[in-house]
């Protein structure tokens, strides 16, 4: 260990590329993951006093993995609310309905419309959260509700599922949302799924008491009744977290791979001196491995306070994105900082593993060549990986019209990405052919020729260079083309499948309200969730109201369609219906009468009227044509996939830029001997910038090709599956613009990369 502290002070320019790529890697785990554990959920601000919180019971798990849960009525409700309060320690047991309520100002909505879905709330729950009546009284009927920083006697515009109202403040309460009578707030929200508990009770015997009636949670446990909008935006901030450890792990990897394998070829002399003086196959093993600990030990100890540092700075921006929740803080987590330095330990090692071991197996008689020409670019396992890998990538593409259509755009991505690895790793085969035809019209030229004939002679240099931008290149050209096209192809499949030229759809809310609908000429479908009992097994379903229908219409993929359904509803209640008829969307789906519906959930919302007459101003409620509808929808989605790919793409070209200027100012440094000879022969600082620069330029321009190349390949794959699945024409769309500043960014930092060694060793002389 001594020995590998030695070589790597006395030649920390040589592990420079590894120290950095390590260090910028640990940041990213240690700053990503503070952030993902800072991220759990959380106990409900408003369950902060209630230590046990009671769920209404499960019915099993739903086709999506989670647990389905049944609503209380209002009358099992208060039941077991009193069969609770008889526990010993509990001072209150307060059923807590929710109802979904936005405060319209100057005509529109405010606040955000998915958290308004429980914005209501009965004036019994203020005490689960421990909240203080300011001033005022309670509210005791119908247009009467407390609320945060309005005083008693104001008159405040709100919109609930019924439609606009005008409610008068009764009082003023320290706690978010609105809280109306008790009686009212049930008559809203329909069924009640959570009892609170306040008091100090044991949470065993509320278990032994609630039985099969009631799910128990105490303690940390309650973090499990977190609301569903919340949670929502935790699960959305987690993937980005998580796709940044990933990606941030695997191109470390490559990086120090890379960087490793250029410094053991360029050290090929010195190990054969190690070699030549006794050192053994696994000393020199050893050595490397050690050499690389020791950087690593080095990047982590800067990494790991530099992502802690930048953690809490990047809490803001994910509030503001919709990627965590509001009041979200970072807190310490040094677990997680302390595995962030083992993992750079790990990915260090990972990515010198094959560098050791091919230095292992230098001759002792390297230490007497001086040679600059390489002998072999190409080793036995890239060979085999590489064939592998475009045989996997050929195959899946040629059997992708024999896949399912609704998995041949993931097969296609798949084959993409198989391709662009190969590629990658048969980079040193295809950079002859294609500088030879590239440098073709400048062959006679003095600094083409040696653009020329140097490349062609440092074919592992120029590989080195070319395979991360590659891999950039084709990535982004990859996941921003077909997302787009992918895009494109949904909004003339939306587009299609709705009979209407004009839409009466939400402003600013979750959905329209009842009075709104009916005011509007047109069909006006009702969505909410259902439990379907079908053939003994309780699931749920998404619920369609719609007019004129007799009774319940079931997927005609359903195999097995009784004639009669059990069907259970919001408000907690069960009701057979006949199964009249059915539909032609996915089995989850189920059409059912809309006044049924609507009577048993007095809170469902409408999601948009098909119109076929002139609109009826409403509040909560903007008019739009049928493509700006689809847009609108589809624009929500994608802008947080613009967040992710911007994220994604940035890391990307930020690894490549490192992966390049390491490669380069290594390689660049290393022919010292060859540039002195070039001014020998005549040449001065501007010439040999010239080389260094087209020799630059020159590997960005290859891997820009091969990695445009595939990628374009890969897409033409992918819109043809995309057509196939949707069974119509779809336009290939491909951003040019964004892949073009990758480019550019990458030539950027190649060129200043290639030349900066130029420069400082002419300062020095």
């Amino acid at each position: 260990m001594s020995l590998a502290w030695t070589m790597v002070r006395h030649r920390f320019a040589a592990f420079a590329g590894t120290f950095v790529a390590i260090a910028l890697g640990v940041a990213l785990i240690a700053g990503a993951g503070t952030l993902f554990a800072s991220s759990q959920p959380q106990v409900s601000e408003r369950y902060e006093h209630s230590p046990v919180l009671v769920h209404s019971p499960s019915v099993g798990k739903g086709s999506d993995g989670y647990d389905d849960y049944r609503a209380w009525t209002p009358s099992e409700a208060r039941a077991l609310a009193v069969r609770l309060e008889q526990v010993p320690g509990v001072r209150a047991a307060v059923p807590d309905p929710s109802f979904y309520i936005q405060r319209v100002i100057n005509g529109r909505a405010t606040g955000d419309a998915e958290a308004a879905k429980a914005q209501g709330h009965a004036w019994s729950s203020v005490a689960l959260g421990g909240y203080r009546t300011i001033m005022g009284a309670a509210p005791e009927k119908a247009g009467e509700v407390a609320l945060r920083g309005v005083a008693p006697g104001s008159r405040v515009e709100v919109l609930t599922a019924r439609g606009p109202e005008t409610w008068t403040v009764t009082a003023t309460v320290d706690a978010p949302g609105f809280f109306v009578a008790d009686d009212e707030a049930q008559a809203r929200a329909g069924g009640v799924r959570v009892i609170g508990l306040t008091g100090n009770p044991q949470a065993a015997v509320v278990r032994s008491v609630a039985g099969a009636d009631g799910l128990v949670f105490a303690g940390g446990e309650r973090t499990k009744l977190e609301e569903e909008s919340v949670s929502r935006i935790r699960w959305l901030g987690a993937q980005l977290i998580i796709a940044m450890v990933v990606l941030g792990v695997f191109v470390a990897v490559f990086v120090v791979a890379s960087t490793c394998a250029l410094g053991a070829a360029q050290r090929r002399r010195e190990i054969g001196l190690l070699r030549a003086i006794g050192a053994t196959p696994g000393q020199v093993v050893r050595l490397m491995y050690a050499e690389t600990v020791v950087v690593a030990v080095l990047g982590g100890a800067v990494g790991v306070p530099l992502g802690a540092l930048v953690a809490p700075l990047l809490a803001p921006p994910l509030v503001d994105a919709g990627l965590e929740p509001a009041g979200f803080a970072v807190t310490a987590q040094p677990l997680v900082l302390t595995a962030a330095f083992l993992t750079g330990m790990l990915v260090a090692l990972a990515g010198v593993w094959t560098a050791a071991h091919r230095s292992s197996r230098v001759p002792a008689l390297d230490a007497l060549r001086d040679a600059a020409v390489e002998r072999r670019a190409m080793t036995v396992p890239r060979w085999i990986i590489g064939l592998l890998t475009a045989a996997g990538g050929a195959a899946l593409t040629i059997a992708l019209p024999s896949i399912p259509a609704m998995q041949q755009t993931t097969a296609a991505l798949g084959a993409a990405m198989l391709l662009l690895v190969a590629a990658a790793l048969l980079a040193p085969v295809v950079i002859v052919p294609l500088v030879r035809v590239v440098t073709w019209p400048w062959r006679r030229a003095a600094t083409g020729m040696l653009v020329r004939e140097g490349t062609l002679t440092g074919v592992r240099r120029v590989a080195s260079t070319a395979a991360p931008v590659l891999l950039t290149v084709g990535f982004a050209t990859l996941l921003t083309g077909t997302i787009a096209t992918i895009e494109q192809a949904t909004r003339i499949d939306e587009t299609a499948k709705i009979p209407a030229a004009m839409i009466a759809a939400p402003d600013g809310t979750p959905g329209l309200s009842e009075a709104a609908v009916t005011r509007q000429p047109g069909d006006a479908p009702l969505v909410s969730d259902v439990l379907l009992t079908v053939g003994g097994k309780t699931l749920s379903y998404q619920a369609t109201g719609k007019q004129g229908l007799r009774g319940v219409e079931l997927s005609k993929d359903l195999t097995g369609r009784p004639a009669q359904v059990e069907v259970g509803f919001a408000d907690g209640s069960t009701v057979r219906l006949p199964v009249t008829g059915t539909h032609d969307g996915p089995a989850e789906l189920v059409d059912l009468p809309r006044g049924v519906l609507r009577q048993h959930n007095p809170d469902a919302l409408t999601e948009s009227v098909l119109l076929d007459g002139p609109a009826v101003a409403a509040a909560g409620m903007k008019v739009l044509t049928v493509r700006q509808y689809v847009d609108a929808r589809i624009g929500v989605e994608g802008r947080i996939i613009d967040l992710f790919l911007i994220v994604l793409i940035t890391l990307t070209v930020g690894y490549t830029g490192l992966a390049v200027a390491n490669t380069l100012l290594m390689a660049t440094a290393g022919r010292r001997a060859e540039f002195r000879a070039l001014r020998l022969a005549g040449g001065g600082t501007g010439d040999v910038l010239r080389v260094t620069t087209g020799e630059a330029l020159l590997s960005v321009a290859v891997g820009t090709v091969l990695g445009g190349g595939v990628a374009t390949a890969a897409l033409a794959g992918m819109k043809r599956a995309t057509e196939h699945e949707l069974k119509q024409v779809v336009d290939l769309v491909v951003p040019w613009g964004q892949t073009l500043t990758v480019v550019l960014a990458c030539a950027v930092i190649a060129v200043v990369a290639a030349g900066a060694p130029v420069l400082r060793r002419q300062q020095a002389t």
